[in-house]
């Protein structure tokens, strides 16, 4: 697991957490988003798309084909800047919690 953090004046304002796995469909490993948060007061002014940007540079620096992330249908402002930074593929989730 890695982790990214955006400061604003000495005060955190966001995090990216991340990690690298193999792929039964890629020869090389991709890279999972797994957190990406950006406090409230600075939502809408690029800290989300930085740290995604800089999730793609390290992924890019570790030979990763690729990176993915998954969130809520229900988050609209997230999903409305990662339709500007990603593609969306169509899959939907299901998970079964033990």
């Amino acid at each position: 697991m890695q982790a990214l953090i955006a400061e604003q004046d000495g005060c955190v304002i966001g995090i990216a957490h991340f990690l690298f796995h193999r792929s039964t469909t890629r020869l090389t490993d991709v890279c999972y988003l797994q957190d990406l948060f950006t406090a409230e007061k600075v939502r809408g002014r690029g800290v989300g798309r930085q740290l995604i940007y800089a999730v793609y540079e390290a992924a890019r620096a570790a030979g990763s084909s690729r990176v993915y992330w998954q969130t809520k249908v229900t988050n609209a402002p997230g999903r409305a800047l990662y339709d500007k930074v990603a593609e969306h593929e169509g899959f939907i989730v299901y998970t079964h919690e033990l």
